[in-house]
């Protein structure tokens, strides 16, 4: 009987599995924006008429201004993963031998 392995015959495998627990960080600038809404405006009081030209008071073209502050919650959904490269395999020769070191492998001596 022939103990070679043929050509066409494919070796068994020996799956592994390892963990690692890790800390991901990643930087996130989170920039805010305003979009100013509907513009409404409400009378307050009575119109006042002068007769005659009168000289408005205040700035020509002028416009008021006033700041608005709002607390903001934001949510920034970030998915982490991760690549993996393997390094070079290292090997560690037990022992060779012409006689079936792999006949009584994983059993209990």
């Amino acid at each position: 009987m022939n103990d070679c392995f043929s050509v066409d015959e494919i070796a068994e495998t020996c799956p592994a599995v390892g963990y690692q627990t890790l800390t991901a960080c990643v930087p996130v600038t989170v920039t805010p924006s305003a979009q100013v809404g509907v513009v409404t405006a409400k009378c307050c009081g009575d119109p006042v008429v002068t007769p005659g030209r009168n000289t408005c008071g205040g700035t020509k073209n002028g416009a008021c201004t006033f700041t608005l502050t709002q607390t903001l919650c934001i949510t920034v959904p970030v998915t982490f993963s991760a690549a993996a490269v393997v390094g070079d395999v290292y090997t560690d020769c037990v022992t060779a031998s012409a006689e079936n070191l792999c006949e009584n492998c994983g059993e209990e001596e």
